[in-house]
C-alpha cells in the first residue's frame, strides 16, 4: 500500500507508491530501499541482514559525486495490525538499525564515502496499534504521549533520532486531513 516490498526508488516509478500517506515530503526522496537487507541496499556497506521495512537515504547527495553528508535517513516500521504481543521493542529495533548505519560505510551511486555518523539527523516512524506493551515501551524511551492519544514521539539524543509511533487510524486521519483540499479539488467522496 504505501511502497512495494522488496524495491527500491530505482526500480519503482513516482507514481507507484504512496509515501505521502506518512509524510509528504517522503515523496521527494534520493533513495529508498523497501524491506531490504542492510547488506543489499548498495549505499551501505553494513554486515548485516536485518532489513527495515522503509529506509530513505534523503539528500541530492545519494546519486551525485560529492561527499557531504546526507542531509537525513528516515526509517520506517510497521508493525502488524491488531497485533497484541510485541516481544521485540520497535523502539529498540530502530535504533539497532541507526547504530548498523553509522557504524558501516555508506557510499553515493559513484562508490565514493559519504560520512553519515552521530551528526546525521534520524527521523523514525513506527506505525502500529498503539497496545499496553507500546505504551510501555514508549514511556521506558521517555517518548511524549500525542494529545489524542494515538501516539507518541520524541527525540533521543545518543541517536540523533526523532521518533514518531503513530496509530493507523492516526496515519490515515491525518492523510485525510492534510490533503482534504486536494480531495475537494477532484471531487473525490470524503
Amino acid at each position: 500500500m504505501i511502497f512495494p516490498l522488496r524495491q527500491t526508488s530505482d526500480d519503482i516509478d513516482y507514481e507507484k507508491h504512496n509515501l505521502w500517506i506518512i509524510d509528504e515530503k517522503l515523496a521527494y526522496h534520493k533513495y529508498l530501499a523497501s524491506d531490504l537487507p542492510l547488506n543489499q541496499l548498495g549505499l551501505v556497506d553494513v554486515n548485516s541482514l536485518e532489513r527495515p521495512d522503509l529506509i530513505i537515504f534523503d539528500s541530492h547527495f545519494a546519486l551525485v559525486e560529492d561527499s557531504t553528508p546526507f542531509s537525513s535517513v528516515v526509517i520506517v516500521e510497521f508493525k502488524r495490525p491488531l497485533r497484541k504481543n510485541y516481544p521485540e521493542n520497535p523502539i529498540e529495533q530502530v535504533c539497532g538499525y541507526i547504530e548498523k548505519i553509522q557504524g558501516g560505510t555508506v557510499t553515493n551511486k559513484a562508490g565514493r564515502p559519504i560520512p553519515v555518523n552521530s551528526n546525521t539527523p534520524f527521523y523514525c516512524y513506527i506505525i502500529c496499534d498503539i497496545t499496553e506493551k507500546i505504551k510501555r515501551y514508549a514511556r521506558v524511551a521517555s517518548l511524549t504521549p500525542m494529545s489524542s492519544g494515538t501516539g507518541y514521539f520524541g527525540y533521543i539524543p545518543p541517536y540523533n533520532a526523532y521518533i514518531e509511533i503513530i496509530s493507523y487510524d492516526k496515519l490515515l486521519e491525518d492523510a485525510k486531513k492534510r490533503n482534504q483540499v486536494l480531495f475537494d479539488k477532484l471531487n473525490l467522496p470524503r
